[in-house]
């Protein structure tokens, strides 16, 4: 698929963070069996906001894209009907098909060889033999077999016929008349993990710029907000400015069409209610001049590129003027905050 239809994924932020933590912990995304929805992915629906169906469709646009890999992992019975995996199976009497059975164990009179159900070996709430009268402790008794007792017509038999029964459209078909699903997990194809990790969303280049100038890195970070919210960011860094603790916070958004002001926006709220000291927003590939216009009121640091490797190059530049004894005069205010 082409790179503006990956990018359109990309855009997506809950996609971004699923992408960057399979990338990151080499996660394969594993089906769970949901007897409302059928088989969904948890680890999937950690990241992407919405109902089910929406983390089920996003994982088919990736897996059209190229971007993500199947991988079998299990076969499963469905409804001929509605193609539901939420299947059952009903065991029946051979005689009447009746639902309504019970096992029933089989025991044996070791001594005289008769055997039959335990109730019939029980009298008053003791073991006699009905065969030799003779009276019994259980352990005199072996279990030999089980048999299936219809409560229905009384049948007793060895195995009962069985059919599978659809929970979601409630019809009863056969082994021959059912359909079958192939269950697949998840994982990131080779060349896109060479995308992510040099490319397109992946933050790593760009930590390793902030890691080479002193900062701690964590990718994703997050901090609390004065107002007790939460905010994540796809990289954060604790160090030194000007011999000052600093905190530098970084998103990255990635579209086809130049981004506007939105994203600018979304930063500008997290670091005011936030104690970070400085902002950056790195934008694939760039910026309207709305959103420039704002990043340059409220000091967001912004880098236009056509992927994160090229950003840190950019990044490793204006880290090196922020680190100037007059850049921390400039943005020394944000240290107070």
């Amino acid at each position: 698929m082409k790179e503006t239809n990956r990018r359109t994924l990309y855009a997506d932020q809950g996609v971004k963070a699923l992408l960057l933590y399979m990338l990151k912990e080499e996660q394969e995304l594993v089906p769970e069996y949901d007897q409302n929805v059928g088989f969904r992915y948890p680890e999937a629906e950690r990241f992407i906001m919405g109902p089910v169906t929406e983390t089920l469709y996003l994982i088919r646009k990736l897996y059209e894209a190229g971007i993500l890999l199947k991988k079998y992992r299990d076969k499963a019975v469905a409804c001929p009907s509605c193609l539901s995996p939420a299947v059952s199976v009903k065991y029946l009497c051979v005689s009447c098909s009746s639902t309504n059975l019970e096992k029933r164990n089989i025991f044996q009179h070791v001594q005289c060889g008769f055997s039959d159900a335990e109730e019939l070996f029980l009298n008053n709430g003791e073991y006699a033999c009905p065969r030799c009268s003779k009276d019994l402790k259980k352990d005199e008794l072996r279990e030999a077999s089980s048999i299936f007792h219809c409560r229905s017509c009384s049948e007793n038999f060895e195995k009962p016929t069985w059919m599978h029964y659809c929970k979601k459209c409630k019809i009863s078909f056969t082994l021959n008349e059912s359909s079958f699903i192939d269950v697949y997990s998840y994982v990131l194809s080779s060349d896109m993990r060479n995308e992510l990790e040099l490319g397109m969303i992946s933050t790593a280049p760009i930590g390793l710029v902030f890691e080479r100038r002193g900062f701690e890195v964590v990718s994703p970070g997050s901090l609390s907000g004065k107002t007790g919210n939460r905010y994540t960011f796809d990289l954060m860094g604790r160090g030194k400015i000007a011999a000052k603790d600093a905190v530098i916070v970084l998103d990255l958004v990635c579209s086809n069409d130049p981004h506007d002001l939105s994203p600018v926006s979304t930063l500008m709220g997290k670091l005011i209610d936030t104690d970070a000291d400085v902002g950056f927003l790195v934008v694939i590939p760039n910026l309207d001049q709305s959103g420039k216009n704002l990043a340059e009121l409220y000091d967001i640091r912004v880098v236009e590129a056509e992927s994160s490797k090229e950003a840190a190059e950019e990044i490793e530049k204006k880290l090196a003027k922020l680190l100037t004894p007059s850049a921390y005069q400039r943005i020394s205010g944000n240290f107070s905050k």
